[in-house]
């Protein structure tokens, strides 16, 4: 037993000189010296990596979401262009539409006005034509009176002429003037 307590007396002691020269830290197995060394090293590498890859990428990732961003609010504007657009597209159909709709009616009452005028037209036209047939009428059946007064004032002198050229009877004066009557119409 002695000589294991010697060998724990000198791990002991060894344990207790090992942490003097590393401090407290060597008591948990971690060597100073090389403590230091990797955390120099973890500081060097953590600063390269710092500035050469961490920097480029996160100036990166920041460029990309600003393109995503204006990506976005151009979606955003062509979206609501496409509203407007619609809204101005049927707001232009319905101009069009009571446009149309105007027109329509200003050349159903063109037409009306241009078919009562033609109608007004030809009834004066007709009336016109009416007045002169009866004009005419009047003035062919005035000649048609005066000249059956000569026909008939020629007819009788005639007949008197030659009921008074032969002396006859009233059935002789009857049948002269009707030869008489029949030689002027035939």
């Amino acid at each position: 037993m002695s000589q294991e307590v010697q060998l724990v007396a000198e791990a002991a002691t060894e344990v207790a000189h090992v942490a003097e020269a590393t401090g407290g830290i060597g008591t948990l197995g971690i060597n100073l010296k090389i403590f230091i060394a990797q955390l120099i090293n973890f500081s060097v590498v953590l600063l390269v990596l710092w500035k050469f890859a961490y920097g480029p990428i996160v100036k990166l990732l920041e460029e990309r979401q600003e393109k995503i961003a204006k990506g976005v609010k151009q979606a955003e504007d062509v979206e609501r262009r496409v509203k407007e657009l619609e809204s101005e597209h049927k707001t232009m159909v319905i101009e069009a539409k009571a446009e149309g709709a105007k027109i329509l009616e200003e050349a159903r009452v063109a037409s009306d006005d241009r078919k009562k005028q033609l109608l007004d037209k030809a009834k004066a036209e007709v009336q016109g034509v009416v007045v002169q047939g009866k004009a005419q009428l009047v003035a062919e059946k005035d000649q048609m009176i005066r000249d059956a007064r000569e026909d008939i004032a020629k007819i009788a002198v005639e007949a008197a002429r030659k009921i008074l050229k032969e002396s006859v009877d009233e059935k002789t004066a009857q049948k002269l003037a009707e030869g008489v009557v029949d030689e002027m119409t035939g």
